[in-house]
């Protein structure tokens, strides 16, 4: 790695956590948990990288008057923030509806759509050892040249990328194809198995079956030379070209709700990077970070 810091790209979103009593109950009441939060994919990811001490920079984009509370709640993390302002748009909003491991998420992107790529200066590239984007940056953000040219600027300087796509929904919207074809260039894939099953489903549906976890990291090794895929209790594994798949194990756990889990997995994966480990033992790290995030409400970490 080049620098020393990681530079997140990304959305910066208000979280409307919903937990029902019970089930929904339409055309009337049903007696609800609501919390508020902030969130985002990205920003929650460079939030726990903060927390677990690890040098790191948040580009985003946040509607007018917002910047203060939001790069506020970055710096109380550790997080070192590059947020604009967008005149005319509200701060990205998500209702995320929880039901035990599942989550419905209702989403209104808002000023990230306005976030420019040359809000990653060459600067902060200068200082960086890993480049962290989401596909939700792409898929409303940035265009396709313009991923594609981040992506260079950041491997001429020796710097590392990952990538989380972020959103099987937003997957089948921006199309498969497209997005593989954008993103090609990626030195670490970490999507979870619905994400990786989406991204494969194709070439592999001769026979028309789900393909397995393995057969999905094995196949998007034809996309980025190292593939970490989550598969929630079912563990993680990792796949690198040249190398037999390795799985990580997951223990049970008590979660309170998962919003931010695979958040705080990249986070913890890359502060193993960061560090020097291998990809095995920074996806162990990865596991322990997203226990911590399923132990909470909300997809940040606890404030020091």
């Amino acid at each position: 790695m080049a620098g020393s810091r990681v530079v997140v790209v990304g959305d910066v979103i208000d979280d409307i956590i919903v937990v029902p009593g019970g089930p929904v109950r339409p055309d009337t009441d049903t007696t609800s948990t609501i919390v508020r939060r902030p969130g985002g994919s990205a920003s929650n990811t460079a939030a726990w990288l903060g927390w677990l001490g690890a040098p790191v920079d948040l580009v985003g984009r946040v509607g007018a008057g917002d910047l203060d509370r939001h790069a506020g709640a970055l710096r109380a993390s550790g997080v070192t923030p590059h947020l604009s302002e967008d005149p005319d748009r509200v701060t990205g909003t998500i209702v995320i509806v929880v039901d035990g491991e599942h989550r419905t998420m209702l989403t209104d992107r808002g000023a990230n759509a306005t976030l420019s790529p040359a809000a990653v200066t060459d600067a902060l590239l200068d200082e960086a050892a890993c480049l962290h984007l989401t596909g939700y940056t792409l898929f409303d953000a940035l265009e396709a040249e313009s991923f594609a040219q981040l992506v260079r600027r950041a491997h001429e300087r020796g710097v590392m990328v990952s990538l989380d796509p972020g959103s099987a929904g937003f997957l089948v919207d921006y199309g498969v194809e497209q997005f593989l074809a954008d993103t090609r260039g990626v030195d670490i894939l970490l999507p979870n198995r619905a994400e990786a099953q989406l991204l494969v489903g194709d070439a592999m549906a001769a026979d028309e079956s789900t393909p397995t976890p393995e057969e999905c990291a094995e196949a998007l090794l034809e996309h980025a030379p190292t593939v970490v895929l989550t598969s929630g209790g079912d563990g993680v594994i990792v796949a690198r070209r040249g190398h037999e798949l390795q799985r990580v194990a997951v223990e049970p756990v008590d979660a309170v709700e998962p919003t931010g889990a695979g958040d705080a997995f990249s986070a913890g994966l890359l502060h193993g990077l960061l560090a020097g480990d291998d990809v095995v033992a920074a996806t162990v790290t990865g596991v322990r970070t997203a226990r911590e995030a399923v132990a909470l409400s909300g997809g940040r970490p606890p404030l020091v």
